[in-house]
């Protein structure tokens, strides 16, 4: 079988100030596993200029004896797991330091402190980092599950600078163990579900397939892990990893987390020149194996605009439940794969 990839398009004619005719197209994109619904706006072929922040200034008044994790005060400022999680009371690999979250988003969530220095810009991370954090967040997550087996979804999170919601400029990720999945979880792993059921395949799976034969939205291979931009994206840019060999977390190593570093510096690599410094990022683990189930990843840029730094979220995106795109899938992908 193939995916549909179902589009409509709208039209608003209306007039310039000089009285000339214009016409402006909305493409309304319709995702081929939830049929959530994403908008492609005004010019996606060619989309706004993006400028990046910086955030030298902020990072001198928040770094040091300010920050809990930085080197002098990360072992002695940030809370402790217990012996059944980590004997020492943190796990720790190279510079990578996982903690339990003061605010918690769910029943289990460690906070991993991914490097000494506060304030990394993207072309100053490396694999060591990048690889480091994600063994210790694996770490965590094996010790949770071994201890409570109600702990059945679980995800790594990656809020990177102010522009996607990151409240400290040190690198840290969230990791999350839950007996609750989130919305898009629980979406995700419905629909898949049904998908299954109908059709006998696996969607993401299939996804790769057809992807790699339209190229319409192809980016690259890092290892197993295969990446593509979202049909219906989220934001400006979103790009999916999928591996093509874990269903779930009992399949995840070492190797999957290096192939998910490498790709990560590729795509900053990419960021820098398209004038991006901000994003989120989300691992989607499913805990228990399915056929229907898959590890997957979300990589969406974050950033503002104009001299009143207007964020990239607004009414659609909070209110109406609508996702918004200056860039157009199919130009996003061939941008970001020339770093692949």
């Amino acid at each position: 079988m193939t995916l549909t990839f179902r589009a409509e398009q709208e039209f608003f004619t209306f007039l310039d100030p000089a009285g000339k005719p214009l016409e402006r197209k909305t493409e309304v994109r319709f995702d081929p596993l939830t049929g959530e619904t994403s908008r492609l706006v005004y010019d996606p072929g060619a989309g706004a200029p993006f400028t990046p922040p910086g955030y030298e200034e902020a990072a001198k008044a928040t770094e040091g004896s300010k920050c809990p994790f930085c080197p002098e005060n990360v072992h002695t400022m940030t809370p402790t797991f217990s012996n059944e999680i980590a004997e020492d009371g943190r796990i720790v690999k190279g510079e990578a330091v996982a903690f339990p979250n003061l605010f918690p988003y769910g029943k289990h969530n460690a906070v991993v402190r991914m490097t000494d220095s506060h304030y990394v810009r993207l072309d100053e991370f490396s694999i060591p980092i990048l690889a480091d954090a994600l063994s210790v967040a694996h770490a965590y997550l094996s010790k949770v599950l071994q201890t409570d087996p109600k702990a059945t979804h679980a995800s790594i999170n990656w809020n990177y600078l102010p522009p996607s919601g990151g409240s400290i400029l040190h690198p840290h990720i969230h990791v999350l163990a839950s007996e609750q999945q989130t919305r898009y979880q629980a979406t995700v792993s419905e629909c898949g579900q049904a998908f299954y059921d109908k059709y006998q395949q696996n969607y993401h799976q299939l996804l790769l397939k057809e992807e790699r034969r339209l190229q319409q939205r192809w980016v690259g291979q890092q290892d197993t892990l295969e990446w593509v931009h979202a049909y219906a994206p989220r934001s400006h840019y979103d790009f999916v990893g999928i591996y093509e060999d874990a269903r779930s977390f009992a399949e995840l190593n070492e190797r999957h987390w290096l192939a998910l570093a490498e790709s990560l510096l590729r795509f900053f690599r990419f960021f820098r020149e398209a004038g991006i410094a901000s994003f989120n990022l989300a691992v989607f683990i499913p805990v228990h194996r399915t056929e229907a189930s898959g590890v997957h990843i979300r990589l969406i840029p974050r950033l503002t605009t104009g001299l009143l730094a207007t964020s990239d979220m607004n009414v659609f995106n909070f209110v109406h439940g609508e996702y918004l795109s200056l860039r157009a899938p199919e130009t996003a992908s061939k941008e970001a794969a020339a770093f692949f």
